[in-house]
Protein backbone atom coordinates (compact mmCIF):
# COMPACT_ATOMS: atom_id res chain seq x y z
CA UNK A 1 0.00 0.00 0.00
CA UNK A 2 2.89 2.36 0.75
CA UNK A 3 4.24 2.10 -2.80
CA UNK A 4 0.81 2.40 -4.43
CA UNK A 5 0.11 5.59 -2.51
CA UNK A 6 3.31 7.19 -3.71
CA UNK A 7 2.59 6.25 -7.30
CA UNK A 8 -0.96 7.61 -7.11
CA UNK A 9 0.29 10.96 -5.80
CA UNK A 10 2.60 11.15 -8.80
CA UNK A 11 -0.22 10.65 -11.33
CA UNK A 12 -2.47 13.32 -9.80
CA UNK A 13 0.32 15.88 -9.47
CA UNK A 14 1.40 15.45 -13.07
CA UNK A 15 -2.08 16.26 -14.36
CA UNK A 16 -2.24 19.38 -12.20
CA UNK A 17 1.01 21.02 -13.26
CA UNK A 18 1.75 19.84 -16.78
CA UNK A 19 1.35 23.30 -18.30
CA UNK A 20 3.89 25.55 -19.94
CA UNK A 21 4.58 28.97 -18.40
CA UNK A 22 7.59 30.11 -20.42
CA UNK A 23 5.88 33.45 -21.24
CA UNK A 24 5.98 34.60 -17.61
CA UNK A 25 7.50 38.12 -17.77
CA UNK A 26 10.45 37.88 -15.37
CA UNK A 27 12.75 35.12 -14.18
CA UNK A 28 13.70 35.05 -10.48
CA UNK A 29 17.03 34.20 -8.89
CA UNK A 30 16.15 30.86 -7.25
CA UNK A 31 16.13 28.26 -9.99
CA UNK A 32 16.57 24.65 -10.94
CA UNK A 33 18.96 24.49 -13.87
CA UNK A 34 17.86 21.81 -16.35
CA UNK A 35 20.24 20.49 -18.99
CA UNK A 36 18.35 18.98 -21.92
CA UNK A 37 20.53 16.34 -23.56
CA UNK A 38 18.46 15.88 -26.75
CA UNK A 39 17.33 19.43 -27.50
CA UNK A 40 20.85 20.54 -26.41
CA UNK A 41 19.60 23.48 -24.40
CA UNK A 42 19.42 24.74 -20.82
CA UNK A 43 16.03 25.49 -19.28
CA UNK A 44 15.37 27.17 -15.94
CA UNK A 45 12.58 26.43 -13.50
CA UNK A 46 11.87 29.44 -11.27
CA UNK A 47 11.25 28.06 -7.76
CA UNK A 48 9.64 31.29 -6.55
CA UNK A 49 7.08 31.77 -9.33
CA UNK A 50 6.55 28.10 -10.26
CA UNK A 51 7.54 28.94 -13.83
CA UNK A 52 9.43 26.98 -16.47
CA UNK A 53 11.60 28.95 -18.91
CA UNK A 54 12.38 26.59 -21.77
CA UNK A 55 15.48 26.51 -23.98
CA UNK A 56 17.00 29.72 -22.62
CA UNK A 57 20.58 28.79 -23.63
CA UNK A 58 21.91 26.55 -26.40
CA UNK A 59 24.58 24.07 -25.34
CA UNK A 60 27.14 22.21 -27.41
CA UNK A 61 26.64 18.69 -28.73
CA UNK A 62 25.31 16.06 -26.30
CA UNK A 63 25.60 17.75 -22.89
CA UNK A 64 26.03 15.22 -20.08
CA UNK A 65 27.27 16.93 -16.90
CA UNK A 66 26.78 20.15 -14.95
CA UNK A 67 28.99 21.81 -12.32
CA UNK A 68 27.80 24.85 -10.35
CA UNK A 69 30.34 27.13 -8.64
CA UNK A 70 28.84 30.32 -7.26
CA UNK A 71 27.32 32.24 -10.16
CA UNK A 72 28.99 30.00 -12.75
CA UNK A 73 27.49 26.93 -14.35
CA UNK A 74 29.76 24.72 -16.46
CA UNK A 75 28.20 22.21 -18.84
CA UNK A 76 30.26 19.31 -20.18
CA UNK A 77 29.38 18.55 -23.81
CA UNK A 78 30.57 15.10 -24.86
CA UNK A 79 30.54 16.17 -28.51
CA UNK A 80 28.86 13.14 -30.10
CA UNK A 81 28.76 13.89 -33.86
CA UNK A 82 30.33 17.24 -33.05
CA UNK A 83 33.07 18.92 -31.03
CA UNK A 84 33.59 18.27 -27.29
CA UNK A 85 33.43 21.47 -25.27
CA UNK A 86 32.69 23.17 -21.97
CA UNK A 87 29.96 25.80 -21.91
CA UNK A 88 30.42 28.48 -19.25
CA UNK A 89 27.14 30.08 -18.12
CA UNK A 90 26.51 33.15 -15.96
CA UNK A 91 23.65 31.89 -13.81
CA UNK A 92 22.82 35.35 -12.52
CA UNK A 93 22.07 36.71 -16.00
CA UNK A 94 21.14 33.33 -17.57
CA UNK A 95 23.59 33.82 -20.44
CA UNK A 96 26.43 31.78 -21.88
CA UNK A 97 29.77 33.52 -21.37
CA UNK A 98 32.05 31.29 -23.41
CA UNK A 99 32.63 27.89 -24.95
CA UNK A 100 35.96 26.12 -24.31
CA UNK A 101 36.88 23.39 -26.79
CA UNK A 102 38.18 20.03 -25.58
CA UNK A 103 40.26 17.44 -27.48
CA UNK A 104 38.36 16.02 -30.50
CA UNK A 105 37.02 12.50 -30.04
CA UNK A 106 37.76 12.50 -26.30
CA UNK A 107 34.14 12.04 -25.10
CA UNK A 108 34.35 14.18 -21.94
CA UNK A 109 32.11 12.76 -19.23
CA UNK A 110 32.30 14.72 -15.96
CA UNK A 111 34.00 17.69 -14.28
CA UNK A 112 35.11 18.82 -10.81
CA UNK A 113 37.16 21.65 -9.28
CA UNK A 114 40.12 21.35 -6.91
CA UNK A 115 42.99 23.63 -5.84
CA UNK A 116 42.26 26.33 -8.45
CA UNK A 117 42.04 23.78 -11.24
CA UNK A 118 39.25 22.12 -13.20
CA UNK A 119 39.51 18.43 -14.00
CA UNK A 120 37.52 16.75 -16.77
CA UNK A 121 37.37 13.01 -17.40
CA UNK A 122 38.00 12.14 -21.05
CA UNK A 123 36.42 8.71 -21.29
CA UNK A 124 37.46 7.78 -24.83
CA UNK A 125 41.14 8.66 -24.33
CA UNK A 126 41.49 7.31 -20.75
CA UNK A 127 42.70 10.67 -19.44
CA UNK A 128 42.00 13.46 -16.99
CA UNK A 129 42.20 16.90 -18.62
CA UNK A 130 43.45 19.67 -16.34
CA UNK A 131 42.50 23.32 -16.86
CA UNK A 132 43.22 26.54 -14.99
CA UNK A 133 40.62 28.60 -13.13
CA UNK A 134 40.22 30.50 -16.41
CA UNK A 135 39.65 27.19 -18.22
CA UNK A 136 42.97 27.32 -20.06
CA UNK A 137 44.46 23.82 -20.68
CA UNK A 138 47.29 23.03 -18.27
CA UNK A 139 48.00 19.30 -18.47
CA UNK A 140 46.52 15.84 -18.96
CA UNK A 141 47.35 12.48 -17.44
CA UNK A 142 46.42 8.87 -17.97
CA UNK A 143 43.96 6.99 -15.77
CA UNK A 144 42.47 3.53 -16.14
CA UNK A 145 40.15 2.48 -18.94
CA UNK A 146 37.14 4.75 -19.62
CA UNK A 147 37.02 7.20 -16.66
CA UNK A 148 33.57 8.63 -15.97
CA UNK A 149 32.46 10.31 -12.70
CA UNK A 150 34.89 12.51 -10.77
CA UNK A 151 34.75 14.35 -7.43
CA UNK A 152 37.14 16.22 -5.13
CA UNK A 153 37.84 16.03 -1.40
CA UNK A 154 40.64 17.93 0.40
CA UNK A 155 42.70 18.24 -2.76
CA UNK A 156 42.28 14.61 -3.80
CA UNK A 157 40.52 13.59 -6.99
CA UNK A 158 38.40 10.45 -6.89
CA UNK A 159 37.67 9.03 -10.33
CA UNK A 160 35.22 6.26 -11.25
CA UNK A 161 37.04 4.14 -13.84
CA UNK A 162 34.43 1.93 -15.48
CA UNK A 163 36.65 -0.41 -17.49
CA UNK A 164 34.27 -0.10 -20.46
CA UNK A 165 35.51 -1.51 -23.77
CA UNK A 166 33.93 0.47 -26.59
CA UNK A 167 34.80 -2.08 -29.28
CA UNK A 168 33.25 -5.09 -27.54
CA UNK A 169 30.72 -3.28 -25.33
CA UNK A 170 31.97 -5.22 -22.32
CA UNK A 171 33.24 -4.16 -18.90
CA UNK A 172 36.60 -4.91 -17.41
CA UNK A 173 37.63 -4.45 -13.80
CA UNK A 174 36.14 -1.41 -12.06
CA UNK A 175 38.37 0.92 -10.04
CA UNK A 176 38.36 4.16 -8.15
CA UNK A 177 41.51 6.11 -9.03
CA UNK A 178 42.71 8.50 -6.32
CA UNK A 179 44.93 11.38 -7.38
CA UNK A 180 46.46 13.68 -4.77
CA UNK A 181 46.81 17.16 -6.30
CA UNK A 182 48.20 18.78 -3.15
CA UNK A 183 51.77 18.21 -4.31
CA UNK A 184 53.76 17.98 -7.54
CA UNK A 185 54.15 15.55 -9.09
CA UNK A 186 50.69 14.18 -8.35
CA UNK A 187 50.53 10.84 -6.55
CA UNK A 188 48.23 8.03 -7.63
CA UNK A 189 46.42 5.24 -5.82
CA UNK A 190 43.53 2.94 -6.76
CA UNK A 191 40.83 0.82 -5.12
CA UNK A 192 39.16 -2.13 -6.82
CA UNK A 193 35.36 -2.02 -6.88
CA UNK A 194 32.55 -3.86 -8.68
CA UNK A 195 31.41 -3.70 -12.31
CA UNK A 196 30.98 -0.36 -14.11
CA UNK A 197 31.57 2.39 -11.52
CA UNK A 198 30.04 5.55 -12.98
CA UNK A 199 29.05 8.14 -10.37
CA UNK A 200 31.19 9.23 -7.41
CA UNK A 201 30.24 11.86 -4.82
CA UNK A 202 31.12 13.26 -1.40
CA UNK A 203 28.62 12.86 1.45
CA UNK A 204 29.38 13.36 5.16
CA UNK A 205 33.16 13.39 4.67
CA UNK A 206 33.15 10.08 2.85
CA UNK A 207 33.42 9.14 -0.81
CA UNK A 208 30.45 7.22 -2.17
CA UNK A 209 30.74 5.23 -5.40
CA UNK A 210 27.91 3.88 -7.52
CA UNK A 211 28.63 0.80 -9.63
CA UNK A 212 25.86 0.35 -12.20
CA UNK A 213 26.60 -3.24 -13.18
CA UNK A 214 26.56 -4.58 -16.74
CA UNK A 215 22.81 -4.16 -17.37
CA UNK A 216 22.52 -7.92 -17.67
CA UNK A 217 24.00 -10.45 -15.23
CA UNK A 218 25.77 -8.21 -12.71
CA UNK A 219 23.60 -5.74 -10.79
CA UNK A 220 24.63 -2.57 -9.00
CA UNK A 221 26.59 -1.96 -5.82
CA UNK A 222 27.43 1.10 -3.71
CA UNK A 223 30.71 1.62 -1.84
CA UNK A 224 31.80 3.99 0.91
CA UNK A 225 35.50 4.91 0.91
CA UNK A 226 37.47 6.61 3.66
CA UNK A 227 39.27 9.48 1.87
CA UNK A 228 42.02 9.62 4.50
CA UNK A 229 43.05 5.98 4.25
CA UNK A 230 41.80 5.25 0.69
CA UNK A 231 40.10 2.08 1.92
CA UNK A 232 36.60 0.66 1.53
CA UNK A 233 34.53 0.95 4.70
CA UNK A 234 31.27 -0.57 3.47
CA UNK A 235 29.44 -1.82 0.40
CA UNK A 236 25.74 -2.32 -0.30
CA UNK A 237 24.36 -4.40 -3.15
CA UNK A 238 21.12 -3.87 -5.04
CA UNK A 239 19.19 -5.83 -7.65
CA UNK A 240 18.85 -2.71 -9.83
CA UNK A 241 21.12 -0.95 -12.32
CA UNK A 242 21.59 2.51 -10.76
CA UNK A 243 22.12 5.55 -12.97
CA UNK A 244 22.65 8.30 -10.37
CA UNK A 245 22.38 8.63 -6.58
CA UNK A 246 22.49 10.70 -3.43
CA UNK A 247 23.09 9.69 0.19
CA UNK A 248 21.01 11.15 3.01
CA UNK A 249 19.78 10.22 6.48
CA UNK A 250 21.43 6.77 6.27
CA UNK A 251 19.62 5.94 3.04
CA UNK A 252 20.74 5.93 -0.57
CA UNK A 253 18.28 7.33 -3.10
CA UNK A 254 19.03 6.34 -6.67
CA UNK A 255 17.59 6.32 -10.16
CA UNK A 256 17.25 3.28 -12.40
CA UNK A 257 16.55 4.42 -15.96
CA UNK A 258 14.21 1.56 -16.81
CA UNK A 259 12.42 1.22 -13.49
CA UNK A 260 12.24 4.43 -11.47
CA UNK A 261 13.51 6.04 -8.26
CA UNK A 262 14.41 3.86 -5.25
CA UNK A 263 15.61 4.10 -1.67
CA UNK A 264 18.17 1.66 -0.29
CA UNK A 265 19.09 1.21 3.38
CA UNK A 266 22.52 0.25 4.71
CA UNK A 267 21.10 -3.20 5.31
CA UNK A 268 20.15 -3.52 1.64
CA UNK A 269 16.37 -3.02 2.03
CA UNK A 270 14.97 -1.66 -1.23
CA UNK A 271 11.83 0.47 -1.60
CA UNK A 272 10.24 1.88 -4.76
CA UNK A 273 9.59 5.62 -4.46
CA UNK A 274 8.48 6.13 -8.05
CA UNK A 275 7.83 3.50 -10.71
CA UNK A 276 8.60 5.17 -14.04
CA UNK A 277 10.87 4.80 -17.05
CA UNK A 278 13.44 7.50 -17.83
CA UNK A 279 14.64 8.25 -14.28
CA UNK A 280 17.91 10.06 -14.96
CA UNK A 281 19.72 12.35 -12.48
CA UNK A 282 19.06 13.03 -8.79
CA UNK A 283 20.41 15.80 -6.54
CA UNK A 284 20.04 17.06 -2.97
CA UNK A 285 18.29 20.32 -2.17
CA UNK A 286 18.32 20.80 1.60
CA UNK A 287 15.75 18.33 2.94
CA UNK A 288 14.48 17.40 -0.50
CA UNK A 289 15.66 15.39 -3.45
CA UNK A 290 15.10 16.45 -7.06
CA UNK A 291 15.11 13.84 -9.83
CA UNK A 292 14.93 14.37 -13.59
CA UNK A 293 12.76 12.11 -15.74
CA UNK A 294 13.96 11.72 -19.34
CA UNK A 295 11.87 11.19 -22.45
CA UNK A 296 12.91 11.33 -26.09
CA UNK A 297 9.36 11.61 -27.41
CA UNK A 298 6.93 12.83 -24.75
CA UNK A 299 6.78 14.87 -21.55
CA UNK A 300 9.91 15.34 -19.47
CA UNK A 301 9.58 16.37 -15.85
CA UNK A 302 11.23 16.87 -12.48
CA UNK A 303 10.14 15.14 -9.28
CA UNK A 304 10.67 16.71 -5.85
CA UNK A 305 10.78 14.18 -2.97
CA UNK A 306 10.59 14.92 0.76
CA UNK A 307 13.49 13.20 2.52
CA UNK A 308 11.69 12.70 5.83
CA UNK A 309 8.67 10.87 4.46
CA UNK A 310 9.94 9.89 0.96
CA UNK A 311 6.64 11.26 -0.37
CA UNK A 312 6.46 13.11 -3.67
CA UNK A 313 5.95 16.82 -3.02
CA UNK A 314 5.74 18.17 -6.55
CA UNK A 315 5.91 17.23 -10.22
CA UNK A 316 7.28 19.86 -12.61
CA UNK A 317 6.62 19.60 -16.34
CA UNK A 318 9.93 20.24 -18.15
CA UNK A 319 8.91 20.22 -21.81
CA UNK A 320 8.27 17.74 -24.60
CA UNK A 321 10.98 15.41 -25.95
CA UNK A 322 13.82 17.33 -24.27
CA UNK A 323 15.88 14.44 -22.95
CA UNK A 324 16.18 16.02 -19.50
CA UNK A 325 19.43 15.00 -17.85
CA UNK A 326 21.78 16.87 -15.47
CA UNK A 327 20.14 19.29 -13.03
CA UNK A 328 21.37 21.70 -10.39
CA UNK A 329 20.10 24.27 -7.87
CA UNK A 330 21.05 27.95 -8.05
CA UNK A 331 20.11 30.39 -5.30
CA UNK A 332 21.41 33.91 -5.15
Amino acid sequence: MKRLLKFSVFIVALVLISCNKEDFPEMGTNCIIIVNTLSETISFYDLDSDTLFEDVIETGRTPNDLLIRGDLGIVVNSGFQGIPALDVVDLATKTRISRKLLPPGSNPYSICHSNDRYYVTLAATNKIYELSDNLIPVDSFITGNWPEGICEYNGKLFVAVSGFNYQSYTYGDGYVYIIDTNQRPYTFDSVRVSTNPQAIKVFENRIWIMCTGDYWNTAGRFYRINPYTNTIEDSISTSCFPGDFIYTKEDILFTDFMNGVFSLTKEGELDTLLAVSGASKIILDNNRAVASIFSASSLNYLVIIDLDSFQILKIIAAGQAKGVGPIGIYRR
